[in-house]
């Protein structure tokens, strides 16, 4: 066990609240400079870390860690053949030590149903917009898939899910 004696509900609690505001600067970032700043992504990971440390034994931690690194070497794949950033990459690698095993397929998932969610959306705003500037990268005409917005949407979406079924 960990250095705290939290409640599955107040460990899934402070989870929430300590990546949610994380997790909309990564999908706001993405969506106006198409970039994911590191000090997000590694703020990810020590809240992680921390959180992991007062909360869950230290195999678990190893797990996670160990399920984040083989997402970041098969994200770094998908990155040298250009298919996704660098940013986004860090990213899923971080959101990944939040997600035992046994939660993986719940969150790809979410994250299939964030990636239809916000292709959808950036079309219909790209739509909206049409050939009118604008300072938000990801909204101008040509500009690639800003991915952290489904990341930071599929994280969150899986941090409340699990906060709900806490109570």
């Amino acid at each position: 066990m960990g250095l705290l004696e939290l409640t599955p509900l107040e460990a899934a609690w402070a989870t929430l609240l300590c990546t949610a505001p994380l997790l909309v600067a990564a999908a706001v970032w993405d969506l106006r400079r198409m970039r994911i700043p590191n000090w997000l992504n590694g703020g990810l990971a020590l809240v992680f870390l921390a959180l992991g440390l007062a909360t869950l034994p230290l195999e678990e931690i190893a797990w996670r860690f160990a399920g984040g690194l083989l997402v970041l070497v098969v994200g770094f794949a998908f990155f040298s053949f250009g298919r996704m950033g660098g940013g986004d990459v860090k990213m899923l690698a971080a959101c990944a030590l939040y997600v035992p095993l046994h939660h993986a397929g719940m969150v790809l998932q979410l994250l299939a149903l964030g990636l239809a969610l916000g292709l959808a959306a950036i079309h219909l705003a790209r739509a909206a917009i049409g050939e009118r500037e604008t300072d938000w990268r990801a909204l101008r005409k040509g500009a690639r898939f800003p991915m952290g917005l489904s990341i930071a949407g599929a994280m969150l979406a899986y941090f409340a899910f699990i906060a709900a079924l806490s109570f």
